[in-house]
């Protein structure tokens, strides 16, 4: 399964990862959503050939943008 990692600054809390699994968690595709708060990044778990599947690295930077968390 494809995996993607992001750095995101704006990560300071356990209430941001939180707000980040439920936000990117909601996308179809999606398997697994890991954030490391001290290393301020986010690994995803996707499967982009699963039908419906709408997690691709454009749609998974675009949810944490709706989060409010810029992804590097």
């Amino acid at each position: 399964m494809p995996q993607l990692t992001l750095t995101c600054p704006g990560i300071e809390c356990d209430a941001c990862a939180n707000a980040i699994k439920r936000s990117v968690g909601r996308l179809s595709g999606v398997n697994e959503v890991v954030v490391d708060v001290a290393a301020r990044a986010v690994t995803v778990t996707y499967s982009d050939a699963a039908e419906g599947a709408t997690a691709v690295p454009g749609a998974i930077r675009d949810r944490l943008a709706e989060a409010g968390f810029e992804a590097e």
